[in-house]
């Protein structure tokens, strides 16, 4: 992936988003097996929206918080269920 300004077209965004973060199965499954990649991945999701090279609406930017705050959680051995 590279946030350098054009060189990725906003669908890519948009379509790895749909299928790693917002499929809750596929979410799941990498929250369970590498949490710190899928944490590295909303980084970059998150990066890309701040500098400007991927639009994306204010619910998906709060899920991918929501889902970063999830993998700091499990990375951390934190859980609020209990």
């Amino acid at each position: 992936w590279s946030t350098t300004a054009g060189a990725v077209d906003n669908f890519v965004y948009e379509d790895a988003n749909e299928t790693y973060i917002a499929d809750e199965d596929i979410k799941r499954r990498m929250l369970d097996k590498n949490p710190d990649a899928l944490r590295d991945m909303v980084e970059t999701f998150l990066e890309a929206n701040a500098k400007g090279h991927w639009e994306t609406s204010e619910d998906n930017l709060q899920r991918l918080k929501d889902v970063y705050q999830e993998c700091e959680d499990r990375i951390e051995g934190v859980d609020f269920t209990s």
